[in-house]
């Protein structure tokens, strides 16, 4: 009976150490496993994915090399004009580009524009090179919140067809939105612009939020056309903002905005717009009409310029309400 004992004993030993010895290989290859992903990717290997319609899913990665979306396969739509279809979701957190990051070429005579079919993804992520999304398409989600562009970038010409989002991200240097489509919601809370931001008949289908921006140069969004809510509350600027000749088919709100200078002139309201409590040395509405209703003038600071601006039933606006 001694030895049976013993011997279960042994077993239950031996058991013991199985499972604690195969624990510690499981947390080794674990280990290792976590290691190897702290590799860099090569840029090449991203489209070898995407050129067999892959998605593509990764987190706190490297990317090496210059991403050019235009070297995969093209199809014609016109003589001069080929474009890229991406029918696969593209999906990039916590990711540094060390290289280029191109989805609009120009080459041997041809235009090459590339198209999203499903959501486009940046969260988080760092983008060392010049990056240029001018004039894609994307029928999916866009979201590039949280993320920081080192150099110059542009967005001129992009068709947004569903929710987009740069809420948090950094901009170093230049960016461009010129003629932009955002057909949905676009928003842009707590963004930093730190070079010249250019939005130049930019088009805002759904509501365009910019509330507690951060503009530390020039903005430039004239003959731009809002048909949703436009707001900017608590944002503030050390530059020159220009609003010149905007189409705004649906409200307007800057409460609490600090703008050094800011030209509304032109620019046409079609219906309420909401200016209380705006700090700024400089206010312009020159020659602006308001079609149904007075605008909510109460700023702090200078006293808007409001020469030549209209209401649809009455002559020039007081300069506060």
């Amino acid at each position: 009976m001694y030895k049976v004992k013993q011997l279960n004993r042994f077993k239950r030993l031996n058991l013991s150490n199985l499972v604690a010895m195969l624990t510690l290989c499981i947390g080794c290859l674990g280990c290792t496993a976590t290691a190897t992903d702290t590799k860099p990717i090569t840029a090449r290997s991203i489209l070898e994915k995407l050129g067999n319609q892959e998605p593509v899913f990764i987190e706190n990665k490297t990317i090496e090399g210059d991403l050019d979306f235009t070297t995969l396969a093209t199809y014609p739509q016109t003589e001069t004009i080929r474009s890229v279809a991406i029918e696969s979701s593209v999906y990039f957190k916590n990711c540094v580009f060390t290289g280029k990051v191109t989805a609009f070429n120009q080459r041997n005579g041809q235009t090459i524009l590339c198209d999203f079919g499903k959501n486009l993804t940046f969260l988080n992520s760092k983008f060392n090179g010049e990056t240029s999304f001018q004039s894609i398409s994307v029928r999916g989600i866009s979201s590039f919140a949280n993320s920081q562009f080192n150099r110059n970038v542009t967005f001129e010409g992009a068709r947004f067809g569903s929710e987009t989002y740069f809420d948090g991200a950094m901009f170093t240097r230049e960016v461009r939105f010129q003629t932009a489509h955002f057909a949905k919601m676009a928003s842009f809370w707590k963004t930093i612009w730190a070079g010249v931001v250019y939005f130049q008949s930019a088009v805002f289908a759904g509501d365009a939020r910019f509330n507690l921006g951060d503009f530390r140069s020039n903005l430039d969004f004239s003959m731009c056309t809002t048909d949703g809510q436009l707001t900017f509350n608590y944002a503030q600027s050390t530059g020159r903002n220009i609003f010149d000749n905007c189409r705004f088919r649906n409200a307007v709100d800057f409460s609490n905005a600090t703008l050094k200078e800011a030209s509304f002139k032109e620019a046409f309201f079609d219906t309420k717009a909401t200016f209380i409590g705006v700090k700024s040395e400089s206010l312009s509405f020159e020659n602006a009409f308001f079609l149904s209703q007075k605008p909510l003038l109460d700023s702090a600071g200078s006293t808007p310029n409001v020469t030549g601006a209209r209401l649809a039933t009455s002559a020039i606006i007081p300069a506060k309400r």
